[in-house]
This record gives C-alpha cells, structure tokens and sequence, in this order.
C-alpha cells in the first residue's frame, strides 16, 4: 500500500478496539475477521485552496473529483490488499471508506452508524491521531487525507497509537469557527476508550447540524461574514429544536434550487462501472456508483482547513473568509460575493426565489 501512495498504514484487532462502540466491531463485514488494515491518502492541497478561495468556475468541483476519485482509490487499494491476503488463504473484505451506513439500526439515514469507524481504527493502529475537530490526521499533511481499510481472518500484529507529543494538532481550535453552524466545541472534550487507551477530541453538539451543512443544505456562517459552496441562507439554530425545524425546511427548500447551468461536470465513473465488487455496493436503495455520482461536496472545512501546520492552516483560515458568500441567482448561476454586497444582492431578488434559500424558524 505505501508503494501505491499511502502515507500510512496501521493494524488494529479485536484487543487493540476492546472497549469502544460497535462500529469498531471488525467481524461485522467479516465474522472470521481478526485482523483490520487501515491507511491514509493524500487530498490534492492545491485543489482544497482553490475550494476554500470558492474560485469560479471550478473551484469546486476539482476538490470534489479529487476527493472522491482518493476515496475510491482506497476502496480499490483495499480490494486489491484482500485479494491478495485471499491468495494466501485468509479470508478478507475490503470497507467501503464512506456514506456506507450501518441500515439495520433505525433511523439509520440521521444516525449515520458507519460500517467501520475508522477514523477510530486510524488513530488506534496510529495511521493518524486526532484533531481537535475529531477529524485524523497526520503531521505534514493535517486532516487533508482520505482513510482506507480492509478486515481479515489473518492475525496481525497491531501497530501502535502515535505518541500525543508526536501529534499533528497544537489545538488552534480554528476548525470550530469553520463550521457554519458550530458543530464542535471549543472548550469541551469527549472521550473514547480503544484497547485500554483514551482518546479525547472536541464535545459535539447535534449531528443535525452537521448535516445540514456539510450535505449542501445551508452555506451562510453564524457570522454572516463567509459561506460554504451552499447558497442556503437559513436563520442560525440556537437549539436543538430549531436544528430538527431547520432540517426539515432546508430539505424541502434545496429540493427545489434550480441547477446552475455553468457547473462543470463531474466526475466520470464509466471505467468503474462493470467492476462488480464496487457496482454491487449498496447505500440505501441506491448503489454505490449512483451516489457517489448525485453527491454534491459544498463544505467540509472543518477537515480541509487544517493543512498540519499553523501558519498553513491560519492562511487557509483567511481564505475562506476573504473569499466571502455564495448566492445563486434566480436563473442558477452562482455568484461569489463580498459579504455586505451579497447580502444586497440576495434582498433584491424576488420574494420567491429568496424563500428558497431563506425563511424565519418558526419557534414555539
């Protein structure tokens, strides 16, 4: 895996994961599993600058092709570990590395359960240790990875975690202000157990927000002052209640945007499509390849904002505010926009078109 462009690879097993949740689990893909694999890639850093700046035209959509063609590139680095571990007479699955949900479990679709967790199996095997944001990374390279990983009957030998003076993080906290609707906290920890060890990282407020921005639903910072790639502009959710009401309106709303004529296409995933192991993969109703081509990344700057070091990631820090809002106009086309100016911008549209991007939370 290293010689194909991993940064890192790690093992953990069943001994090294004792004591945390159930996604840490390695016999759910496999029952003979003794064994987990994982490894980091690399993200395009270039291509998250141009994301974060949102530079027109294609700022955007680079990153996501990059993002989603080095998620792949894991899925088919694992393949290819299983199959030879399957040579050698073990038995061996490849883990699908995202948006592949543990179904079972109800309300699966809001709760988002992983198959494997592994960001958990990367920081105990030490392929990364944790951000303040909870993301994994390493140092050099900050969070701007993708993780992969495989199961196996084979028993390994576990690696180690990385010592926490060895850590990449020195705890700027600045992922906690690129999250639109503050999901982390700045202050508070929470903790995992992994194998007798602990791991902290910051408390988490309610994953509805993080859906509803890094799902495209919303863009405007609390602030008012940047966005995301999104045009949502809905009211700031102080509760847990207006999150929930929030969710449900955004939804509703973003369903009925109009496409932007000027997006560039996407990525192209005819080459994967007679491969059977990855076509076959199922999230919800839909395969694998159906998703990933309706995906649509438009956040997920608490990740991309940390480059491992801190003058790297306070620059990237000002980009994403220099390069101020997103709006899109009534006949989809996007505009990037001074904060003030766009909000004149927005308010001169018509009463209609402006709903779909923002309407007052209805409180009790």
């Amino acid at each position: 895996m290293l010689s194909n462009g991993a940064l890192k690879v790690g093992v953990a097993t069943p001994e090294t994961l004792a004591g945390g949740p159930p996604s840490v689990d390695i016999t759910y893909p496999l029952k003979t599993a003794k064994s987990a694999i994982c490894f980091a890639l690399p993200l395009d850093k270039e291509k998250i600058r141009a994301f974060l700046k949102k530079k027109l035209p294609n700022g955007r959509i680079e990153h996501e092709i990059d993002n989603i063609e080095t998620n792949i590139k894991a899925f088919m680095l694992a393949k290819e570990g299983a199959r030879i571990l399957k040579n050698k007479g073990f038995a061996a699955v490849q883990v699908f590395p995202n948006f592949k949900y543990r179904e079972e479990v109800p309300g699966w679709e809001l709760r988002m359960y992983p198959e494997l967790a592994l960001r958990y199996l990367a920081v105990r095997s030490g392929v990364g240790s944790f951000g303040w944001s909870g993301n994994v990374g390493l140092k050099g390279h900050g969070c701007t990875i993708i993780l992969g990983a495989l199961v196996t009957s084979a028993k390994l030998e576990p690696t180690k975690p990385i010592p926490e003076k060895e850590t990449f993080c020195n705890k700027c906290k600045l992922c906690t202000t690129v999250c639109a609707m503050r999901m982390f906290d700045d202050k508070e920890t929470e903790s995992i157990m992994l194998g007798g060890k602990t791991f902290s990282y910051s408390k988490r407020r309610n994953i509805g927000r993080c859906q509803i921005v890094c799902g495209g639903l919303l863009g405007l910072d609390k602030t008012k002052k940047w966005s995301t790639w999104s045009p949502g502009r809905f009211p700031y959710p102080e509760t847990d209640k207006d999150v929930m009401r929030l969710f449900s309106l955004c939804v509703n709303n973003a369903s009925k945007w109009p496409k932007n004529p000027e997006e560039p296409k996407g990525i192209d995933l005819t080459h994967h499509e007679n491969d059977p192991e990855f076509k076959n993969v199922k999230i919800g109703n839909k395969s694998a390849l159906e998703l990933i081509k309706d995906i649509k990344l438009t956040c997920g700057n608490c990740q991309l904002i940390c480059f491992g070091d801190p003058e790297e990631t306070k620059k990237n820090h000002e980009l994403l505010i220099k390069f101020g809002c997103v709006i899109q106009k009534e006949d989809g086309k996007i505009m990037i926009l001074p904060p003030d100016e766009a909000e004149i911008q927005f308010n001169q549209m018509n009463p209609k078109h402006k709903k779909l991007y923002y309407r007052e939370l209805k409180r009790s």
